[in-house]
């Protein structure tokens, strides 16, 4: 390792505890890490509990409130000036336009950008503007191979794509937990199939598509109702709240879809929790029914040795590897769904374990945090003192 470097994150305005793990894992290496948050957003208070020193500062959300997006870039560009950072790594869409602007007008010798997800892409605003700007980063930290894929084929001038996955901390995850005390709290039998979806109750957003949440719950609840159908013992976990702030209106037509597709008795509605290793543990498969997706809810039970059947939007084939980890099937279309989980719940308890260690495996291998830690710690020393000129994908 060469001289610790001064590591500057511009985090979003969720409450995303997966953006800090990489930033823990930097600064026990002896590196000075910060974060500036919006500071009406959770993440000052996660960065804070993390141990990282936090800067806030006024960010606006849309990309329209013009006067407001100039304060912001001139509000980044005087805390870059301030704390003179080696690195700034820029995380979600439309923070990552300021971000990126303040850095390069205050000379941030290593600017990156590490795109969440491609669903901001999607949205035509986001896409101009990503485009019209990527130009100033050094690079672009692509956390999947669908992202890295986006970039190279992106009509845009950076071209340095290097893939880096979101490192995990996997040690909370030991497939050989025990999900008996969960089935007895939620009145489950211990013979009954359980497939398990964790994920944050997202609404519709009308930009992207009117009908269904990002996350895909309404794809799953209809197909409960074919798999019940066929298997009436099955339960249906789905664990996740809706974000801070919101009304619970969202949930509250979950449960109504629910009802109506005569499925609520097989579909229970845990709200968040803590104990996700406990959850899956109690579980036989997971699904992951998103429209846009990254890696998502994939990670965790493959870590848990439960086989996915899950979209194959994203980033979520890195991981579940049709026939081997899971099934892939198409997004918005609640027949395949219910089709992969019949095929998987049918399988030997053997069968899906086998799967699932394989799936242990690959998640293991591309999402280790001390890995993954190493492989961005040397990006960031290859691009300070190297010139950016070739497209890199690892």
């Amino acid at each position: 390792m060469g001289a610790p470097l001064t590591i500057l994150y511009v985090t979003g305005y969720g409450a995303h505890e997966w953006a800090l793990h990489t930033p823990r894992s930097l600064m026990r290496r002896g590196h000075r890490v910060l974060a500036a948050c919006p500071f009406d957003s959770p993440m000052a208070r996660l960065a804070h509990a993390a141990g990282v020193d936090v800067c806030t500062w006024q960010a606006p959300r849309h990309l329209k409130e013009a006067r407001r997006v100039i304060a912001a870039i001139g509000a980044l560009y005087r805390l870059f000036r301030q704390h003179r950072p080696d690195v700034v790594v820029y995380y979600a869409l439309p923070i990552s336009l300021w971000a990126r602007v303040a850095a390069r007008l205050a000379g941030v010798p290593v600017r990156l950008f590490k795109p969440p997800s491609l669903w901001d892409l999607e949205l035509r605003p986001y896409r101009l503007a990503e485009y019209s700007t990527a130009w100033m980063d050094s690079g672009i930290l692509a956390s999947s191979r669908a992202l890295a894929d986006y970039y190279r084929r992106a009509p845009i001038a950076c071209r340095n794509v290097i893939l880096s996955y979101y490192g995990f901390p996997l040690e909370r995850f030991d497939p050989a937990l025990n999900g008996a005390a969960v089935r007895q709290e939620l009145a489950i039998s211990s013979a009954a199939p359980v497939v398990t979806t964790v994920a944050h109750l997202i609404p519709p957003i009308r930009r992207f598509d009117p009908h269904y949440g990002i996350k895909g719950h309404e794809v799953l609840i209809r197909a409960a109702r074919d798999v019940a159908a066929r298997l009436p013992s099955v339960r249906f976990l789905i664990v996740g709240a809706e974000p801070e702030g919101a009304d619970g209106s969202y949930e509250a037509s979950l449960k109504q879809l629910a009802r109506v597709e005569g499925v609520n008795r097989h579909v229970i509605f845990t709200g968040k929790r803590t104990d996700i290793p406990a959850i899956l543990a109690a579980s036989d498969v997971a699904a992951v029914p998103s429209l846009s997706e990254n890696v998502g809810g994939a990670v965790e039970p493959l870590l848990m040795e439960r086989p996915v059947v899950a979209s194959a939007v994203g980033g979520l084939p890195d991981v579940v590897r049709d026939g081997e980890t899971g099934y892939l099937v198409p997004p918005r279309d609640p027949e395949a769904l219910a089709e992969a989980l019949l095929r998987l719940l049918s399988l030997p308890p053997a069968a899906r374990r086998a799967m699932g260690r394989r799936g242990r495996a690959i998640v293991q291998e591309l999402f280790d945090i001390e890995r993954v830690t190493l492989a961005e710690e040397r990006i960031f020393y290859r691009l300070r003192g190297e010139p950016v000129c070739a497209t890199l994908v690892s």
